[in-house]
């Protein structure tokens, strides 16, 4: 599976700093499996890094998915998403190794 990010959450997985990415629990999402290799590519510079999937971790919303993970706050999660979508879906909190 491919998943496009902006440079700075795509260099803090680069580096390690960042072990968790957070999306919509959508029908996309919810193919990906514990062990599952996810490739990662930059928006900007079209780097690629894989990650290989650690744990699954799905919330109602992103508040609560927050709460348990709050290094992963963003400070405007719906410039990204609709809270509709948000409703519909549900977030998951995808841990690498």
């Amino acid at each position: 599976m491919k998943m496009y990010l902006h440079i700075e959450p795509f260099e803090r997985i680069k580096s390690g700093e960042k072990k968790i990415e957070c999306r919509l629990h959508d029908e996309k999402r919810r193919q990906i499996k514990v062990g599952d290799v996810i490739e990662f590519m930059s928006r900007e510079t079209g780097d690629t890094i894989e990650k290989e999937v650690a744990a699954l971790h799905v919330f109602s919303t992103f508040k609560e998915m927050f709460e348990k993970f709050p290094e992963e706050f963003i400070n405007n999660v719906y410039q990204y998403y609709t809270q509709e979508d948000e409703k519909e879906n549900g977030v998951i909190a995808i841990e690498f190794k």
